[in-house]
């Protein structure tokens, strides 16, 4: 009950994003001008300063919902876009960004699926990564180049005296961009093995929208524990009902061995 009456709500909120998405987007006629449009807007909506709101775990950080209300630093950002673009039916999810293969990750970006392939948006500076020809760069095209380097150097030259002009370089390098940290504990690298041993590439996956949203992660959450909790208590009365039909057949036959001794 708490799972659906949650579900609502989250529906809830989604419908607000759409809404905003839908009138954000209205004129335009492809994929990737309405990825570009919503960046732009939840990049110009309210503030960068981490957002420290939550929804009944604090662990779980903002819901989307809670980040177009007060703004947020990188990651909170980037989960309002991926949020946006999803409810409007364009696969989105966030990728973070490491200066090395085993550092922390210090920045957050979205890469989302538009007509000619996936494309990368960043709504904390307002970067995408156009090739020139009307095509965009996903992490795979920019991974391993300086290509991200190159078109920041061209927005400052673009936006003097803008926010931009304080981006670090590594913002803008995707070498050890990961949507998913594959690598992050033993049940993680099993499942990337598992996905890779049944055909799929895990590194091309889009992250998971319940990691990205409190509400719907709960959601999953609850649902698990139901079932859960519904599979052990049949089991434990299969094996209940199995325990006391043998102690009855025991019991059956103690009583008929007794009269026959008698």
């Amino acid at each position: 009950m708490c799972a659906i009456s949650l579900y609502f709500n989250w529906q809830q909120d989604n419908a607000v994003l759409r809404k905003e998405a839908l009138a954000i987007t209205a004129h335009l006629d492809s994929d990737s001008a309405r990825i570009r449009a919503v960046n732009d807007w939840v990049y110009h909506n309210k503030g960068f300063e981490k957002n420290d709101q939550y929804f009944i775990v604090s662990a779980l950080g903002p819901t989307p919902i809670q980040v177009m209300a007060r703004g947020g630093y990188c990651a909170d950002k980037s989960r309002l876009v991926a949020a946006m673009l999803n409810s409007i039916g364009i696969d989105a999810g966030l990728v973070m960004i490491s200066p090395c293969l085993y550092c922390e990750f210090i920045h957050t970006v979205v890469e989302a699926g538009y007509e000619a392939g996936r494309m990368v948006v960043d709504p904390t500076w307002d970067v995408d990564y156009p090739t020139g020809d009307g095509r965009f760069l996903g992490v795979a095209d920019l991974a391993g180049t300086n290509r991200g380097q190159e078109r920041v150097a061209e927005l400052r030259h673009q936006r003097p005296g803008t926010k931009i002009g304080a981006m670090p370089a590594a913002d803008a390098s995707f070498e050890n961009a990961v949507a998913i940290n594959w690598d992050k504990n033993l049940l993680t690298r099993s499942a990337a093995v598992t996905l890779q041993l049944m055909g799929y590439q895990p590194e091309t996956f889009f992250r998971p929208g319940l990691l990205e949203d409190p509400k719907l992660f709960l959601i999953y959450l609850l649902i698990f524990l139901s079932i859960t909790i519904a599979a052990f208590s049949f089991l434990l009365d299969r094996g209940i009902k199995a325990m006391t039909k043998g102690a009855g057949s025991i019991l059956v036959a103690h009583k008929r061995s007794t009269l026959t001794n008698q």
